[in-house]
């Protein structure tokens, strides 16, 4: 396959390549985009982490980019603030990475599959094994938004710098005209599921489903890079299986928070279920140097799994609150033993992210309840927030584990679940865990539920 060309589309927002990855940031504001505006910045930003990643990577895959862009949104005072998406073509594929109101559209042969960054509870980050075979594109979501690649190629190609655009496309082949866009579930079915469900020329696919015989099998699937993870074992009595979730009864664990107005700008145009961005804490202890941090604004008891918990830690020279235990800020990376290690008390950053083998991701600023049904849970009516999990494999439970939160520590608890939890830390083998018992999670541990799989990623590494 030969290198893909960079075909940008005509529009205001901001498209870049640099190096043959593409980025687009979505420009809402009435005014060209300058480097004073929030879309200029954010491009800069953005190419900026572009070169660390490819300093840092012999081989480009995608990941370290992943790693860096959700470092640098958390760090963020409103992350809901900037809207992007990032094609990396790598040697495997093709690494996704989306935020806020931007969609890619993926397309091989005759049919085509979306993703879209207002789908995902924080980000969408997936690597397409192999690269599409006709090509990829990054569009801002707007009103009157199709949600396929241009039916003719053209001619003008952006080989590097900085243009304006609605959009841009990674061509690899010769487009197809009329392109149906298939209608896929953005949770999969796990681990060692090849393709999510979809629509497929009317019919309804599910994962490891055969088709009756004598009928057509369906177009393949683009393939995500697979997950391997032993398969959870099953009791006398399994929880039944779930069926998906229609697509209106989707929604990300946080509410709406409808105080983030655009004061002269449009308003997002938004294209799919409506996009619930993860809470943050009031102030993180993050002030600019030479500032004092401001004081938490607390209402009522705070446990130590609240968004607003107050716990002890460093302070670093520019009053980012640490964990005691690391010797560079997770923050802005400064040594940490150029203080006198005084512990003081600050409200608790997030602990990291928890990512999903379907791309989607969660901010743990507090306890949550993983399961087919935690709504109700009781964790749930403490205050854990629940995250619904579809699982094609029939072995996740209603209630299945918490995520709790203890002083500057992420740790898992099975909550007595039918098939039970396994867990694999860095460099270790799976083992399961006891039902009750805390289990502490290292960065990179992974953690399966059912047929599902998820993993803990933290800059807040005891380094």
């Amino acid at each position: 396959m030969t290198d893909p060309q960079v075909e940008v589309l005509p529009g205001t927002h901001l498209v870049a390549c640099r190096d043959g990855v593409v980025v687009v940031v979505a420009n809402r504001d009435d005014v060209t985009a300058t480097g004073d505006t929030a879309a200029g910045a954010a491009l800069t930003a953005l190419c900026g982490l572009v070169d660390e990643a490819a300093a840092a990577e012999n081989k480009r895959t995608g990941r370290m980019f992943a790693r860096l862009a959700t470092t640098w949104l958390m760090s963020l005072e409103d992350e809901d603030a900037v809207e992007f998406g990032v094609l990396t073509p790598c040697a495997s594929g093709l690494a996704v990475f989306l935020h806020g109101g931007v969609s890619a559209v993926l397309t091989v042969g005759d049919r085509s599959e979306v993703l879209r960054g207002s789908d995902a509870g924080f980000t969408v980050d997936r690597v397409v094994i192999p690269a599409p075979a006709i090509g990829a594109g990054l569009f801002v979501d707007e009103a009157d938004w199709v949600s396929e690649l241009p039916g003719i190629r053209g001619l003008c190609t952006l080989a590097a710098g900085t243009v304006p655009g609605s959009g841009a496309v990674l061509w690899y082949g010769q487009p197809v005209r009329k392109v149906p866009v298939v209608k896929r579930d953005r949770h999969s079915a796990g681990p060692r599921a090849g393709h999510d469900q979809g629509e497929i020329d009317g019919r309804t696919v599910s994962p490891g489903s055969v088709p009756d015989k004598g009928a057509a099998p369906p177009t393949a699937a683009i393939d995500l890079e697979e997950t391997v993870a032993p398969s959870a074992p099953v009791d006398d009595e399994p929880a039944a299986p779930r069926a998906f979730a229609a697509e209106s009864d989707r929604r990300a664990p946080e509410p709406i928070d409808g105080g983030h107005g655009r004061t002269g700008s449009r308003a997002r145009q938004e294209t799919g279920p409506e996009r619930r961005p993860p809470s943050r804490p009031i102030d993180d202890g993050r002030a600019a140097p030479g500032r004092e941090p401001a004081a938490p604004e607390l209402r009522g008891a705070v446990g130590p799994g609240d968004r607003h918990a107050i716990v002890k830690g460093y302070k670093c020279a520019r009053s980012h609150h640490n964990d005691p235990r690391v010797s560079f800020c997770a923050v802005c990376g400064i040594r940490m033993d150029q203080l006198t290690c005084v512990l003081t008390d600050g409200v608790r950053p997030p602990l990291g992210l928890l990512l999903l083998d379907d791309g989607t991701s969660y901010v743990l600023d507090s306890d949550c309840v993983l399961g087919r049904e935690p709504d109700h849970s009781e964790a749930a009516r403490r205050g854990a927030r629940p995250i619904r999990l579809d699982d094609a494999s029939g072995g996740m439970s209603r209630t299945h584990v918490e995520i709790r939160l203890k002083d500057w520590d992420v740790t898992v608890v099975d909550s007595g679940s039918a098939n039970g939890t396994h867990i694999r830390q860095p460099g270790q083998d799976w083992t399961r865990a006891i039902p009750g018992h805390p289990v502490i999670l290292q960065p990179g541990a992974q953690v399966l539920l059912g047929g599902r799989t998820a993993t803990f990623d933290s800059q807040h590494g005891q380094v």
